[in-house]
């Protein structure tokens, strides 16, 4: 099987492509592969398609053998990739993630087009139909294309991946600033005790301690580690849309941690923990959590009154019409996160505490997601020199 990739232009502007061709194992188990610069006249399928193909007949491979009906639909293929792929070996989060894409745009486009004839071409009408529609994640939906290509050239449907060559959207911005600064928390602290006693401390667990909103909807009672002020952050709330449940699943990197919480917030936290307590003892019958795999009910923190877990969007919902009630910057819960790692960079907290809280897996993702610096750090930075 070939695939290849795309390279700068030589010195004359034409393009350029490297092959690479796979053919088995040799008796050692390790890969055949060879590989081949190619200069084109015009970056087009045909000519890509042509080159891959002379590459492989020289190489005495032949031309590909294609074990799919080229008469196969991209809507098809879409529902053998979802069932066969998405579904077998990723999570739920991402199932509902790319049936979202596929149903938003991607489908309506591509659904009855031959997946084997879809073109660069077509790839670019469908992003700027995206935009004349102001439609969302236009970024996400190309990625996906470009996944979904991919694998029908693993599973033999086409040659070549049409993304390859079609022009990328750029990531837009959002509008919401990502975070708030200190004066902006202060403004959050004052509004907090006004609000309804869940939300309060689904907020000051993501101001404080930095935990995603899928893992504050996963803590349990004994997530909470009184004695030493920590919560051991082990499961995530997620909705199968397909299923239509809720359920407790890991965490986003699959690693669990403990995360160090201010004493303060601890025990308000016991308090309500054993207020709730009493609440869901007196329910009896009543009483409707979800269970886990053993069939044993699960107790989570935050929850309806009769244990069941509310759907993970609602905190986010809740923090929309909190924010515009009260006449708060703009931000999303998840950035109340963002608040909570900006703000212990700008107190010069160790940026490895501030991985290990966040749960990044490594340092370099922590540095690269809070590479932002405010106006008055710049300040404060170039005023060091002022004793020289």
């Amino acid at each position: 099987m070939a695939s290849y990739q795309l390279l700068e232009p030589n010195k004359k502007g034409k393009p350029r492509i490297k092959i690479i061709s796979e053919f088995g194992y040799d008796e050692h188990g390790k890969r055949l592969r060879k590989m081949k610069t190619v200069t084109l006249n015009k970056l087009t399928e045909s000519n890509i398609i042509k080159a891959i193909t002379e590459f492989e007949k020289s190489l005495g491979i032949g031309q590909q053998v294609f074990n799919k009906s080229r008469k196969d639909s991209f809507k098809v293929f879409a529902e053998t990739f979802m069932s066969d792929y998405v579904n077998a070996e990723l999570k739920v989060k991402s199932r509902n993630t790319y049936a979202n894409y596929l149903n938003r745009g991607i489908l309506n486009f591509f659904g009855l087009m031959l997946i084997h004839k879809i073109t660069s071409t077509q790839i670019n009408l469908f992003i700027v139909q995206q935009k004349k529609d102001r439609a969302g994640s236009i970024s996400e939906k190309f990625t996906l294309l470009n996944t979904m290509f991919n694998k029908a050239i693993e599973w033999g449907y086409i040659e070549a991946n049409p993304c390859s060559v079609a022009t990328k959207p750029k990531r837009t911005k959002s509008k919401l600033i990502n975070y708030y600064n200190e004066a902006q928390i202060q403004q959050l602290l004052e509004v907090i005790p006004k609000l309804h006693i869940k939300h309060q401390f689904q907020i000051k667990i993501a101001l404080f301690c930095g935990l995603r909103m899928s893992e504050i909807g996963g803590l349990r009672f004994e997530s909470l580690d009184f004695q030493h002020n920590t919560i051991y952050v082990d499961k995530t709330l997620q909705y199968d849309k397909e299923g239509q449940r809720l359920f407790l699943d890991s965490t986003k990197t699959g690693e669990n941690r403990h995360v160090y919480a201010p004493a303060n917030l601890m025990n308000e936290l016991k308090e309500y923990i054993e207020k709730k307590k009493k609440k869901l003892e007196k329910l009896g019958g009543k009483f409707t959590p979800i269970l886990d795999e053993h069939g044993k009910p699960i107790y989570l923190i935050f929850s309806k009154d009769n244990g069941y877990p509310n759907h993970p969007d609602r905190m986010s919902n809740q923090w929309r019409g909190i924010v515009r009630k009260h006449n708060l910057p703009l931000i999303s819960f998840h950035g109340l996160r963002h608040t909570f790692a900006s703000y212990m960079l700008s107190k010069n907290v160790n940026i490895k505490v501030i991985q290990e809280q966040l749960g990044h897996k490594n340092i370099h993702e922590t540095l690269n997601t809070y590479s932002h610096v405010d106006k008055g750090q710049k300040e404060k930075a170039s005023d060091l020199f002022n004793d020289f």
